[in-house]
């Protein structure tokens, strides 16, 4: 199952919330985490993880059709780190497969 906007408005309709009041939460919540992003702050989920923006300096790399070597501009990047219950979680996930 894949965790999108419409299934973080189901769990907060199941919290209470009618169907209006989750979906502007899940709004208010996303744009608070993208704003907080884009003026350079982390946003940190305890037992989840942590985003962060961290840039990312030009470069040469390659095409790789053509291998003709090219210069990448210098960028930004959101950066997930796994915090402690999410990497325990997977590893028990991972004992059973």
């Amino acid at each position: 199952m894949k965790f999108t906007r419409s299934t973080m408005q189901k769990i907060l309709q199941g919290a209470g919330l009618g169907s209006n009041e989750a979906r502007q939460a899940t709004a208010r919540i996303i744009k608070a985490l993208a704003d907080s992003l884009a003026i350079g702050e982390s946003v940190e989920l305890r037992g989840l993880g942590s985003l962060e923006v961290r840039e990312r300096k030009a470069h040469k790399a390659r095409n790789p059709k053509t291998g003709e070597q090219v210069i990448t501009q210098a960028h930004f990047r959101v950066i997930f780190r796994s915090g402690r219950e999410l990497k325990a979680a997977l590893r028990a996930l991972l004992a059973f497969v």
